[in-house]
């Protein structure tokens, strides 16, 4: 269920993209009430969609230790797909899911930069992608708090994917290990569900 709220941050989104969603899936009936919503390259002028859950920052994540600089206790997730993608249900699904997790876990927890989600099967169909990884944003235009809830800035978190040998290799040298192996293969802003592993 939508409400003035959820509404505000589409209507900041709107402003920092340029333009208004073409696609909305909209929050479930219960807390934690997190949408996703679509700007689409054509009306946005980027090279690629965009995708961003809409509600996740209405709740404080509780941080801890293990926060980044970066870290920011209400966020968004983004990812992007290619211009002329048309399958977008199951991206945004993943989304709307990484947006909720920090509030269903016991006790809360957050989610931030370096973080990863590794599940027991391929994300995707067909895919090798196992695990959810989230960083700020390889889009320098969204890798600052674009706009604020409540006084308070909100952080976008970049939702990309890691194989399972891409994810081991985080868990036994790190994270930047990782942003290693992206650069060495020119990994794309927008997300391949059909890559191959870069270990």
């Amino acid at each position: 269920m939508k409400t003035e709220a959820h509404t505000n941050i589409l209507k900041s989104f709107t402003r920092h993209f340029g333009a208004a969603p073409t696609l909305l899936w909209d929050p479930s009936d219960e807390a934690p009430q997190v949408g996703c919503a679509y700007f689409s390259a054509e009306k946005t002028g980027r090279p690629w969609g965009t995708l961003a859950t809409f509600g996740m920052s209405l709740t404080h994540m509780v941080m801890d230790d293990r926060a980044e600089d970066t870290d920011t206790p209400r966020a968004e997730m983004i990812t992007y797909v290619d211009a002329n993608e048309t399958q977008l249900d199951d991206v945004a699904n993943w989304l709307c899911w990484a947006g909720c997790l920090p509030f269903l876990q016991e006790p809360q927890t957050f989610l931030g930069w370096g973080h990863t989600i590794h599940m027991d099967e391929p994300v995707f169909k067909g895919s090798e992608l196992t695990t959810l990884l989230t960083l700020t944003s390889i889009v320098k235009s969204d890798n600052e708090p674009v706009f604020q809830v409540q006084g308070e800035d909100v952080g976008l978190l970049w939702l990309t994917f890691l194989t399972d040998a891409e994810y081991a290799l985080k868990k036994e040298q790190g994270v930047n290990a990782v942003l290693d192996l992206f650069g060495e293969n020119n990994h794309p802003v927008a997300l391949d569900r059909s890559r191959k592993s870069y270990v």
